[in-house]
């Protein structure tokens, strides 16, 4: 991607879900990074200014969802890319996320996510949404 191994934070609240996204990702050859929550997840990112990109669940315990953890994330690091993931269809709404971050419904492979990765890592955000021809509809997460 960079020629450095990028750094991910996944922010999801289901350990199963979460460690196989992380086990998956990590074999994929990134390294990851795991919270539970928001609150979890902030620290993370102010610890670790390495991190280039969030992927977070929706529906997150404690009081903050994924959309008002990704504008406390945008406060604490400006241009990072956001990635929301949720079973529930009807919780991607374009107004709450932040500019440039992508949605993928659940369940997704990790060849999807990586797909959505690299697209946001390389910069090509600004293109739109990926379309399905782009990604595959093969979804297991």
């Amino acid at each position: 991607m960079h020629g450095h191994q990028s750094v991910l934070l996944v922010v999801e609240d289901d350990f199963l879900v979460r460690l196989t996204l992380v086990d998956a990702l990590g074999d994929m050859g990134f390294e990851v990074l795991e919270a539970e929550d928001a609150r979890a997840a902030l620290s993370l990112l102010c610890d670790h200014p390495e991190i280039d990109l969030m992927l977070t669940d929706i529906n997150l315990p404690g009081g903050s969802d994924g959309f008002a953890l990704a504008r406390a994330a945008r406060v604490i690091r400006a241009e990072l890319p956001i990635i929301y993931a949720s079973g529930r269809y009807n919780r991607a709404e374009p107004h709450q996320q932040v500019s440039g971050s992508r949605f993928i419904a659940k369940p997704f492979t990790p060849t999807l996510a990586v797909a959505v990765i690299a697209d946001l890592l390389s910069g090509d955000a600004a293109r739109g949404p990926l379309r399905p021809e782009q990604i595959g509809t093969d979804r297991r997460v």
